[in-house]
C-alpha cells in the first residue's frame, strides 16, 4: 500500500510542472489574448457573446487544479468583459442568477462571488448582487433579489434572520433520510458541522453583500440593523465548547463582521443636501 501511495504521490508531483506551464502559458495567453480582442474591438462581440464568455470563466475557475494558481489574467479579463456589457441594468442580474447555477455546493458558490472582481464599481455592483442571490439559494428561498438598494438591505437583514445556526441544523438534519431513531446527541454529532460550516459560508457572503464604497447617513440605519440581528440571531444562538472548534470558528466571524460594520457606521457620510449660497454669506461670516 506503501509502495502505491509513493508512486500516486510521485505521479501527481511529476504533472505540477506540466499543468502549470498549461495554466501559464496557454490558458493564461489566452485570457491576455482576448483582454486585447475585446479591448481593441469592443462593439463586435454582443453582450450575449460576452456573457457566454463569462459564464465559461467563471466554470473554469471552478477546476480544483486551476484554484491552486492565482488568476488574476482571468480576472482582468472578466473586468473587462464586465465594462463592456452594454445593456448593463437588464444582463447583469441575468448573469449573476446564472453564475449561481454553475454549482450548488455553498463552498464553491462563496468561491464564485470572491472570484468576481471587486476592482471597479460594475464588479463590486455585481460581487452584492451574486452573494444576495446566493444567499437565497442556501436559504432555500425564492431567488428574487430587487434593484433598489434599500430593498436589497432590507432582504439582507431578512435573511441574516435565518442564518441562526440551530435552525440551519434542523434543515440539514430533517433533510437527511437516515436520520429515523437517531437521539438529539447523535443528530448534534452527526449534522451540527455542516450547519456551523453553512453558518460560517452565509457569514461571508453577507459581508460581501453589504459591502459599499461609501456609505451615507441613509444606508446607517440598515448596518444598524444588520449588527442587531447578527448580534441577537446568530451569535446568541452560539453557545462555545472548548470541544467544538467550529463554534468558537463562527463566533470569531461574527465578531469580526459586527466590527466592520461599526466601522462602517462610524465613518458614514452625511446625505448630500444642495444647499444654496446665502446672499448675506460674506456678512454673516464676519460676525461674532
Amino acid at each position: 500500500m506503501k509502495s502505491v501511495r509513493k508512486q500516486a504521490t510521485g505521479d501527481f508531483a511529476e504533472n505540477l510542472p506540466s499543468f502549470f506551464l498549461l495554466v501559464q502559458g496557454s490558458l493564461c495567453n489566452l485570457a491576455k489574448f482576448l483582454q486585447l480582442c475585446v479591448s481593441i474591438c469592443p462593439e463586435h462581440y454582443t453582450d450575449k457573446e460576452i456573457l457566454l464568455l463569462l459564464l465559461l470563466l467563471f466554470k473554469l475557475s471552478l477546476e480544483k487544479e486551476l484554484k491552486q494558481y492565482p488568476l488574476v489574467d482571468f480576472q482582468h479579463l472578466i473586468m473587462k468583459l464586465l465594462e463592456n456589457i452594454r445593456n448593463w441594468d437588464t444582463e447583469m442580474p441575468n448573469l449573476c442568477l446564472a453564475i449561481s447555477y454553475l454549482s450548488s455546493h455553498h463552498h464553491d458558490l462563496l468561491w464564485l462571488v470572491q472570484f468576481v472582481p471587486n476592482w471597479t464599481s460594475r464588479g463590486r455592483q455585481a460581487r452584492r448582487h451574486l452573494s444576495l442571490i446566493v444567499i437565497s439559494k442556501l436559504l432555500k428561498n425564492r431567488v428574487n433579489v430587487p434593484s433598489s438598494q434599500d430593498q436589497q438591505m432590507a432582504l439582507l437583514c431578512k435573511n441574516l434572520v435565518e442564518m441562526k445556526p440551530s435552525n440551519l441544523l434542523k434543515r440539514i438534519s430533517k433533510s437527511e433520510k437516515h436520520q429515523d431513531g437517531l437521539s438529539k446527541e447523535s443528530l448534534i454529532y452527526e449534522f451540527e458541522p455542516q450547519a456551523y460550516y453553512l453558518t460560517y459560508v452565509l457569514l461571508h457572503l453577507v459581508r460581501e453583500a453589504s459591502n459599499s464604497e461609501a456609505v451615507y447617513s441613509n444606508q446607517r440605519k440598515w448596518l444598524l440593523k444588520l449588527c442587531g440581528a447578527l448580534e441577537k440571531y446568530v451569535k446568541g444562538d452560539i453557545k462555545e465548547d472548548a470541544r467544538l472548534f467550529y463554534r468558537t470558528k463562527v463566533k470569531d466571524l461574527v465578531a469580526r463582521t459586527y466590527s466592520n460594520w461599526q466601522q462602517m457606521i462610524h465613518s458614514s457620510q452625511p446625505t448630500q443636501i444642495f444647499i444654496p449660497p446665502h446672499p448675506q454669506g460674506a456678512v454673516m461670516a464676519q460676525m461674532p
